[in-house]
């Protein structure tokens, strides 16, 4: 595997390719949420079925109305009250590639709280699917078995962020589900 830049990296994302990463001290597989043909290979590498969507690492609240059609007002204050890595599971994405989405339409959207991975977003020019390559146990994420060999064969670029040298501990992200009339359920704390 090569290491790249971040610069280096957001061309090789407009082209389609899979990139490993770590975001919030995770390695995490990382493409384009837009390109249809590199969230299909992700999904494959990942071997998730086809009901389940990806984490989409957005940077901002202005790219958020962008992508979803439905912003549900609590969402703006969880937002803005977070002080880590929080994600949360929206009615109706739009403008990403359907491989990204659940079967429901619904998009699970991840506002990046890490400098260096708001950068990467805003270098990339738009949305990044995401998906942990392990759980907070470090062990590979439930379900497939993503630290295989196939599948770091398949990846042939490492992102070198800064933010790669910190160390945070392993924990799980919190994930939230909001509906359009104010539903909330959490799904995962």
């Amino acid at each position: 595997m090569k290491s790249v830049d971040t610069k280096t990296a957001t061309a090789l994302l407009r082209d389609g390719e899979i990139l490993i990463g770590t975001l919030d001290g995770y390695p995490a597989l990382i493409c384009d949420a837009r390109n249809s043909e590199a969230v299909a290979k992700l999904r494959k590498l990942k071997k998730r079925p086809p009901e389940k969507g990806f984490s989409v690492l957005i940077d901002s609240d202005a790219r958020l109305n962008r992508y979803t059609t439905d912003v549900p007002p609590i969402a703006w204050d969880i937002i803005d009250t977070a002080t880590e890595a929080i994600i949360l599971v929206l009615p109706k994405g739009k403008g990403l590639s359907k491989e990204v989405l659940a079967d429901d339409g619904t998009v699970a959207v991840r506002i990046c709280k890490d400098a260096e991975e708001r950068k990467l977003v805003q270098a990339a020019n738009g949305p990044l699917a995401c998906t942990a390559l392990i759980n907070a146990e470090g062990l590979p994420a439930a379900g497939t078995d993503e630290a295989s060999p196939e599948v770091l064969d398949e990846v042939g670029y490492v992102l070198s962020l800064p933010t790669a040298n910190r160390h945070y501990p392993l924990r799980k992200i919190p994930v939230i589900k909001l509906g359009p009339a104010g539903e909330v359920a959490v799904l995962r704390e």
